[in-house]
């Protein structure tokens, strides 16, 4: 059951993260935005430390979920 539902969501957020970078009119970024604020690389170069231990913290309680869910090439 857990494996189901982080398949699902890995597909979601690939798929969203797809949408984001494929939007070129720029119209998707206002509701997609916030996906490309959690990831790792670019919080850690906008020295945004909420998301920083954010994710941190989500990945000490469930594991590699930032991995395997919300990051899009660890979905691969």
């Amino acid at each position: 059951m857990l494996r189901t539902i982080r398949l699902i969501l890995a597909i979601v957020f690939f798929t969203l993260i797809t949408l984001l970078f494929l939007d070129f009119t720029g119209s998707l970024h206002t509701w997609l935005g916030w996906l490309a604020k959690i990831q790792f690389l670019p919080a850690v170069l906008a020295l945004n430390i909420g998301v920083i231990a954010a994710l941190v913290a989500l990945t000490l309680v469930c594991g590699r979920v930032y991995c395997s869910v919300i990051c899009p090439l660890g979905v691969f």
